[in-house]
């Protein structure tokens, strides 16, 4: 059938209208629209700032993660703020305060080295700076090397990818060295019953040492014996005594300077250990009051470490009592509380 000329220019005019309605339906909704509208958190105080600082992904992710304003409006009108760093800027400045904007620069630059988890833990044990002066120095150098995040853990091990950088524990003094709390009243009753059975008192060459005193003692140890340093000691950071758990028997320098003298020498010298009586004693006994042998004779593969009988490390009467019956060393084993 074919249509005059009024029905057609009625029908194309009608589809016009409609067309238009149609716009003015869809411009009419969108300025209605209220992209806060599934937020319950929003409020006259609040809403002309979130409008204004945030896009359509930052309102959707923050609505979807279920952000309240309280963990992110102190950052939102500050250089560099991120939606998704939201709750790292709250972690961190619940854990250690400082300014907002350098706690956005913080998180914003270092995002990648830490979780919602594990940066509470690091800004309890670690200052921002030296985060950031690992992050810049020793990571670069050393990509594989983490820092240990978790330091209420007394059984920490730290080796060639796991460093407490300038991390200082809370010691006490005993005798001439400092150690942690922890473990002062077995030590203490370690050296009552060595003096009552050998009549003398047991002594000690060191103990807890800060970041830069093993760092002094690593570079001169490893520029003389640069072939052994290693096997027996670990540069700091990656030392355990800067944990405050370890001590060093009385003789360790006696005997290890010329045993290594020795190995760097054309002429065989035998050397033997100093302080015999005392090692001997210690092997069968210390795990009694908590104490192991760090560095044993045959675990060397597992530690990464030569012998060394004058480390001895505090993992509590429990734990080193299995040790000692089942002939493990730290690497091997699954421990128990203190």
């Amino acid at each position: 059938m074919k249509l005059d000329k009024k029905t057609y220019l009625a029908r194309i005019i009608l589809i016009v209208v409609c067309f238009c309605i149609a716009v003015l339906c869809y411009v009419r909704m969108n300025q209605s629209y209220d992209e806060l509208a599934r937020y319950p958190y929003v409020n006259d105080d609040n809403r002309d700032i979130l409008l204004k600082y945030l896009d359509s992904d930052d309102i959707n992710y923050m609505i979807n993660q279920q952000i309240r304003p309280e963990q992110f409006m102190d950052f939102i009108e500050l250089d560099g703020f991120e939606m998704r760093n939201a709750l790292l800027y709250s972690a961190a400045k619940k854990a250690q305060n400082s300014d907002n904007q350098s706690i956005i620069n913080f998180v914003n630059r270092y995002r990648s080295h830490f979780s919602l988890k594990t940066l509470p833990d690091l800004l309890k044990y670690y200052s921002y700076i030296d985060l950031i002066t690992f992050y810049e120095t020793e990571w670069v150098l050393n990509e594989n090397l983490k820092l240990v995040s978790d330091l209420s853990d007394p059984f920490v091990i730290l080796n060639s990818t796991q460093t407490i950088y300038k991390y200082k524990p809370e010691v006490v003094s005993f005798q001439n060295i400092f150690i942690q709390q922890a473990c002062l009243e077995d030590l203490k009753a370690m050296c009552e019953d060595y003096k009552k059975v050998l009549g003398k008192e047991l002594t000690f060459e060191r103990g807890y040492e800060d970041y830069e005193t093993i760092l002094n003692q690593y570079n001169g140890f490893k520029e003389q014996y640069p072939d052994y340093a290693d096997l027996y000691m670990s540069t700091a950071g990656q030392n355990e005594m800067q944990l405050g758990y370890s001590i060093i028997i009385s003789g360790l320098s006696q005997w290890l300077i010329p045993y290594l003298d020795s190995l760097n020498s054309s002429e065989e010298t035998a050397v033997e250990f100093v302080n015999l009586e005392t090692l001997e004693w210690l092997m069968d006994n210390s795990y009694r009051y908590g104490f192991v042998m760090r560095f044993k004779e045959d675990k060397e593969e597992q530690s990464g470490k030569a012998y060394n009988p004058y480390v001895f490390r505090y993992v509590g009467k429990k734990n080193a009592k299995k040790m000692f019956k089942s002939n493990l060393c730290m690497e091997e084993m699954e421990f128990s509380s203190l």
